[in-house]
């Protein structure tokens, strides 16, 4: 910025601006590298307060589930819903269907190398 004459109200003003940072502010503004690496910062630490805090939220949440199956009435129900996931896991085979898959891919790459 040009020096302005110590006694005119432009100097006030560049006083003002340099006590609340807005100088600093528009350096900042004009150096493209300094935005992108202050926002990838920003960016890592999002992500990494959003994994730890949707980790500790749902780790609180499994275990209040667990103590709900040891209450009387509600536990039940949450047994009950267990139960049914572990069977629809044991039932649910799909070992069949890769090893189609996979003889599939295996004529389909013999007939794509003829």
């Amino acid at each position: 910025m040009k020096s302005a004459p110590e006694n005119s109200p432009d100097a006030e003003l560049v006083k003002v601006f340099k006590a609340a940072g807005v100088v600093d502010f528009m350096q900042y503004l004009q150096s493209g590298r300094s935005i992108m690496w202050i926002n990838f910062k920003a960016g890592v630490a999002k992500g990494l307060g959003m994994t730890l805090g949707m980790t500790v939220v749902l780790g609180l949440l499994i275990w209040a589930l667990t103590k709900l199956v040891a209450l009387p009435v509600v536990g039940e129900y949450f047994q009950d819903a267990e139960e049914f996931v572990q069977d629809y896991v044991e039932k649910t085979d799909y070992k069949s269907e890769f090893i189609e898959m996979n003889k599939l891919l295996n004529e389909i790459n013999d007939n794509l190398k003829q």
